[in-house]
């Protein structure tokens, strides 16, 4: 008896809830439930006896949910969902504008904290002790002076230097100690890869070359993962799975909308590694030579050694062109 599906709606109800009722017709039927956010798989729900499921969302994107009806004969279907665009939700109000700091000591590495903590803070002064700097501007943040700040009650004040004499046991101390027990360190754990790469892309660009080192180690500690400054991701290329395990050549250019999955490896046997627009990399793939193009899908555990053309999918050890019917894995693509 084949399996006949009567009804798979979704639909969000409480703002953030995901609710996904299955009904179909069959003998002994369990359900199996994938959730998709922006063509990416995020939860896993195994096969069991319930048609129904309720998935909590937590950040903002489109999402999607797959499910699978098998028999007692092992028969199998599955039903994609319409895409629901989900916009977040707060439990409260958050307050108007971000919270205000300093920053005390002017210095490249202290330029660099500035970035880190601007994703989160507002960064109203540097405090410095050096008279001849006081009113001046460092990366478009007024300089000020100590005995000014003391009056600014509602400032935190970050210490770069652990040497300065106003250092206090309440002092928010920033070192290149990655635990968090300070603003600075606490901030980099709140941020995504992506996030940090660009932050140290951009210590990079501007010379605070300490800060963007800093960055590199802090993401090979979090994320056990060397995404380097100096490489080039394009706009809207993104990490499966946070980046985990991900290794990329010091001068790899990467095109536009690219998916990078988890241990995977973009390196090079002596040529710049180069990847086209709309790359699908999958887990634990190892590009090591040759040009990948536009529109590629890699499967799984490949080992890319030479070039690889235009929409297309590769696969295999070393890889090779398996498919050439881009269309059947458009879902793969943004």
């Amino acid at each position: 008896m084949a399996i006949n599906v009567e009804k798979f709606i979704t639909k969000l109800v409480n703002f953030f809830q995901l609710k996904v009722e299955c009904k179909a017709i069959g003998e002994q039927l369990k359900y199996a439930f994938y959730l998709y956010k922006d063509q990416e798989i995020i939860e896993k729900v195994a096969y069991s006896d319930n048609p129904s499921i309720l998935f909590n969302l937590q950040d903002k994107g489109i999402y999607s949910v797959r499910v699978f009806i098998k028999d007692k004969q092992n028969n199998k279907i599955i039903n994609t969902s319409e895409k629901i665009t989900f916009n977040g939700f707060k439990d409260k109000a958050s307050p108007i504008g971000k919270p205000e700091v300093a920053i005390y000591g002017v210095s490249r590495l202290a330029a660099a904290v500035k970035a880190i903590l601007e994703t989160k803070y507002k960064v109203s002064f540097f405090i410095d002790d050096d008279m001849e700097k006081w009113g001046q501007s460092f990366f478009n943040v007024k300089i000020i002076e100590p005995a000014y700040a003391e009056r600014l009650d509602h400032l935190k004040i970050v210490y770069v230097d652990p040497k300065n004499e106003r250092i206090n046991d309440q002092s928010d101390i920033f070192t290149s100690i990655f635990v968090p027990d300070n603003l600075v360190t606490k901030t980099m754990f709140e941020l995504s890869l992506l996030e940090l790469y660009e932050i140290a892309k951009y210590c990079y660009s501007n010379g605070l070359l300490s800060g963007a080192k800093l960055i590199k180690r802090f993401i090979h500690f979090r994320f056990s993962s060397v995404v380097p400054y100096t490489a080039e991701l394009g706009e809207g290329t993104r990490f499966g799975y946070g980046g985990i395990g991900v290794v990329i050549h010091t001068k790899a250019r990467i095109g536009k909308n690219c998916v990078i999955g988890q241990n995977v490896t973009i390196g090079s046997r002596g040529e710049t590694p180069i990847i086209g627009d709309n790359v699908f990399i999958s887990p634990g793939a190892k590009c090591i030579g040759g040009r990948i193009g536009n529109n590629v899908i890699i499967g799984a555990n490949a080992v890319v050694t030479k070039d690889v053309p235009d929409n297309c999918v590769v696969a295999g050890v070393p890889a090779r062109v398996i498919s050439t019917d881009i269309e059947k894995y458009k879902g793969y693509f943004k």
